[in-house]
């Protein structure tokens, strides 16, 4: 079974050494999966706007360290948890740092603490080649907003639900990981030795700090200095 496959090869990926992996063929799921306790049907409370997903479809998938088939997979982005479903259960993957996973022709690396406010996550990778000196990547939220209860009886009240914040961009910069500046000073603060070379840019070109397409450009830009 195609699942049963994938469930045996990312067991051995997840052990590092190869005695481990030598144990781990009779290792159980258990060891790298959390099961919900759900079946594959969705489950909404009527209390709840809202969803916890961006995106609620489960999609193909390939990880950079498994050549093995892999399961349809969904990203709950409330709960940070990689979903997939097996024998009519859903159930979690195991989070890793070193592994990126392709879903829907978008690439998430696991990162822990993040933002260095001690949030853990999974971010999309904008931008990656060989070449590249700097990552572009972004972080995707997902709110709960617990349900408004006035205390005048003149007020409304207001259900619990999710909200889709806005997303966060941040650069790699060898192996330290930062927001990306919001601004030209700040940016410039970065890339103190590439001032000028970065000013002339984005005078010539309409930067939008807060636009994905458009700190693509940028960040191409300064993979070029």
């Amino acid at each position: 079974m195609m699942y049963n496959k994938f469930v045996f090869f990312f067991l051995l990926f997840c052990f590092q050494s190869a005695s481990s992996q030598n144990n781990a063929f009779s290792t159980n799921y258990a060891n790298w999966i959390i099961s919900t306790g759900a079946n594959s049907t969705d489950i909404k409370s009527n209390n709840i706007d809202g969803t916890e997903y961006i995106d609620k479809n489960f999609y193909s998938s390939t990880f950079s360290c498994i050549s093995e088939v892999t399961p349809p997979i969904r990203y709950n982005t409330y709960k940070e948890e990689m979903e997939f479903v097996l024998d009519g259960k859903l159930y979690y993957l195991n989070k890793n740092k070193d592994c990126e996973l392709t879903i829907n022709n978008k690439t998430y690396q696991y990162f822990i603490d993040y933002d260095k406010k001690e949030n853990n996550g999974y971010l999309i990778i904008i931008n990656k080649s060989k070449n590249s000196k700097y990552l572009l990547y972004k972080k995707e939220k997902v709110k709960f907003i617990p349900p408004y209860i006035p205390s005048s009886p003149y007020a409304e009240e207001k259900p619990a639900k999710y909200v889709v914040e806005k997303s966060k961009f941040f650069i790699k910069i060898q192996d330290s990981l930062t927001v990306f500046p919001e601004k030209k000073s700040d940016l410039l603060k970065l890339f103190p030795t590439s001032k000028d070379a970065i000013e002339l840019f984005l005078n010539e070109n309409k930067i939008k700090f807060n636009e994905e397409s458009s700190l693509l450009v940028l960040i191409n830009f300064l993979n070029t200095l």
